[in-house]
């Protein structure tokens, strides 16, 4: 069915754009008008909304895939992000001009700049390049860090506008506000349907999940899978879905098999599901396959959220914990610091420390603030390389609290998606290759593709997970006994469950510890600064009555 692109206007009489399939376009204005939607344009498009592009896979085979499309806005924002370096290092030789000739006695005069205050001016204009460089290559996180780069930058520039009336300066924060504006534009924008190299993930378990659930009904009520991919794109909710569906369909009513049509979807079909599609095809029982996928899916969607609001708590008590004591220590320390220096009093070494922190906090607070996004840059740069990669993930499993949840995490995945490759029919050289690429950490692949080799060698799958020293001891035990009973999809089974019930457990024991843990930090930290406050203060009261 052809697919139609339009502009037009809604029953408020605001513009809308965006794609419908019809049979021609008079069928396409009918559709619309029921709608509501009044067309101004419309034009067939035919392939178009997709870019492809040849890549070899593990095996050296070549393949097309629809890539990582950087829509226009994404490229605009990262040469805007490049321009804003250059205008960084323009703000660094204005502040040189402008700074006083004159020194007074031993202390740096207001307005002098310091060789800190260069460094970190030359560096947050090299990360800003380096930044507008990620972006252009179409990756996400940098849009996120650079626009919290381009408020920060863009802060001072619009207060010397305002206040002093300074319009070099407006021009400058109207560049950073135009970067800030368009980087949450392209998030917006962004809708990738490609996976980022080495990655094997699916983009949005919910969304596939649904889909696929979707599709198993249609398949098994008889419908055509053409037609079947058709109905599902109707009920897309992403504008990316939509677009990953149509050029499925697309696929297949040319004759491509379809599961050599998802491989070219690789950001929303992983390995996983593209062969056990493959199973399900040549056995005749697509729509079972289907089935048991969108429920490993859902599973999997489960998972992960338990984790994701594991970890909400703590991060949003650290949060306000970071705000709360950033906000004593620059505005309310210095105020009251400057009545005791006024006062002349000694003051004791915990205030010395206080009055320390706050000044190097309220000189510094660039390096506090860009400091861990460039940082980022650099940690997302290491992790490119295997050995660090690996050092990285090993060390996560280590964590005193977190590295336990993870752990049981990934032992639960892994063990169901062995299990349900196993159950497909899918030999178990073929199972551990997909399971590889999908367990999410380094140090787990290593055993996995240790496993692998031992198979090769003709040795069983327990002994190299014994000896990881990575899976607990009882999943290996559990497999051995899987193993010499011939029921190991079904230990497999068992395993998963009983880690996801581990996973509830780690979860609320860590809740239970963070808590508290994070209101004792609290109390010394905030007491800690209302002490080295109070006793001077008290001091002060103690010689005046004197």
């Amino acid at each position: 069915m052809p697919v139609f692109e339009y502009k037009a206007l809604n029953a408020k009489g605001k513009a809308v754009s965006d794609v419908i399939d019809a049979e021609t376009a008079r069928d396409a204005r009918e559709k619309l008008r029921h709608q509501k939607i009044y067309v101004t344009d419309i034009k067939e498009v035919r392939g178009s909304m997709t870019k492809r592009e040849v890549v070899k896979d593990d095996m050296g085979r070549k393949t097309v895939v629809v890539s990582s499309q950087v829509p226009q806005i994404v490229t605009y924002t990262g040469v805007l992000a490049i321009i804003a370096a250059g205008v960084m290092m323009l703000q660094l030789a204005l502040r040189w001009r402008a700074q006083p000739e004159i020194i007074v006695g031993e202390e740096v005069a207001e307005g002098m700049l310091t060789g800190v205050d260069i460094v970190v001016k030359i560096v947050s204009a090299i990360a800003a390049g380096l930044f507008g460089y990620m972006i252009i290559k179409g990756k996400t996180w940098a849009l996120a860090v650079t626009a919290i780069f381009a408020g920060i930058e863009g802060a001072l520039p619009f207060y010397q506008l305002i206040m002093e009336s300074n319009y070099i300066m407006g021009m400058v924060s109207l560049v950073y506000g135009a970067l800030g504006c368009m980087c949450l534009l392209s998030i917006a924008k962004m809708k990738d349907t490609g996976a980022d190299e080495g990655n094997d993930k699916v983009q949005s378990l919910r969304e596939v999940s649904a889909f696929t659930r979707q599709l198993a009904t249609l398949i098994h009520s008889g419908i055509p899978l053409a037609q079947g991919l058709t109905a599902c794109i109707e009920q897309a909710e992403s504008p990316g879905m939509s677009k990953t569906l149509r050029h499925l369909r697309e696929q297949v009513t040319q004759g491509t098999d379809f599961a050599n049509a998802l491989e070219t979807c690789p950001g929303y079909f992983n390995s996983l599901y593209i062969n056990m599609v493959r199973a399900g095809q040549a056995s005749g029982r697509l729509d079972d396959v289907l089935t048991r996928i969108a429920e490993y899916l859902a599973n999997q969607n489960r998972l992960r959220n338990k984790v994701i609001n594991a970890m909400m708590y703590p991060i949003i008590m650290l949060t306000i914990s970071v705000l709360v004591v950033t906000a004593l220590m620059t505005f309310v320390v210095p105020k009251i610091t400057e009545i005791l220096i006024a006062q002349k009093i000694p003051l004791p070494l915990p205030t010395m420390i206080l009055v320390s922190i706050s000044t190097f906090m309220s000189t510094y607070w660039e390096i506090l603030l860009k400091g861990p996004l460039v940082a980022m840059f650099f940690l997302q740069g290491a992790l490119q390389k295997d050995s660090f990669k690996l050092k990285w993930d090993m060390a996560k499993l280590k964590m005193p609290v977190v590295g336990d949840l993870l752990r049981k995490t990934a032992v639960s995945r892994f063990a169901i998606t062995f299990s349900v490759l196993l159950r497909s029919g899918m030999p178990a050289l073929e199972a551990l290759r997909i399971v590889r690429k999908i367990v999410g950490n380094r140090a787990l692949q290593e055993v996995i593709q240790g496993v692998h080799d031992s198979i090769i060698e003709g040795t069983d799958i327990s002994t190299p997970i014994k000896k990881s020293g990575v899976f607990p001891p009882v999943v290996g035990y559990m497999i051995a006994v899987g193993e010499q009973t011939g029921e190991l999809e079904q230990l497999l089974e068992r395993i998963a469950v009983a880690y996801d019930e581990e996973v509830d457990i780690a979860i609320q024991r860590m809740t239970g510890l963070i808590e508290p843990i994070m209101i004792v930090f609290m109390a010394v930290v905030v007491g800690g600064i209302v002490a080295a406050v109070i006793i001077p203060l008290l001091q002060m009261s103690t010689a005046g009555m004197n």
